[in-house]
């Protein structure tokens, strides 16, 4: 019986990370543009930029713009022309932008719906 794992490929997992820093430094590979690595080759374990990049592009604005355009009826490849975004992303966006309005909706319930406290006078 041959195990989906046998020693030899988790001897290769476990040096995985050396084998890339190491094809790295040597230039027989590179990381993705953007990434910064450090001096030994691997990744920058801090900075992880297509994250950044996700969190500055897909603000919750644009997320509710996507979320309204879909409630009218437009198709996915109208929406990510308009939002100037993948076509891969823009079920992200609407997603995102339906929780963010979920959330308002909560949020506008609860301080309608708080109880007020009798006052005396």
């Amino acid at each position: 019986m041959l195990l989906p794992y046998d020693i030899e490929k988790a001897k290769l997992l476990a040096e995985a990370k050396d084998l890339v820093a190491k094809a790295v430094q040597a230039g027989w590979m590179s990381y993705p543009k953007g990434q910064r690595f450090l001096a030994d080759g691997s990744l920058d374990p801090m900075l992880h930029p297509v994250e950044a990049v996700q969190q500055q592009k897909y603000t919750p604005d644009l997320c509710r713009r996507a979320y309204k355009m879909r409630q009218l009826g437009m198709a996915v490849d109208s929406i990510s022309k308009a939002c100037k975004v993948p076509r891969g992303s823009v079920v992200y966006l609407v997603s995102k932008g339906h929780e963010a309005s979920l959330e308002a909706e909560r949020h506008c319930q609860d301080s309608t719906n708080s109880p007020t406290l009798p006052t005396d006078g």
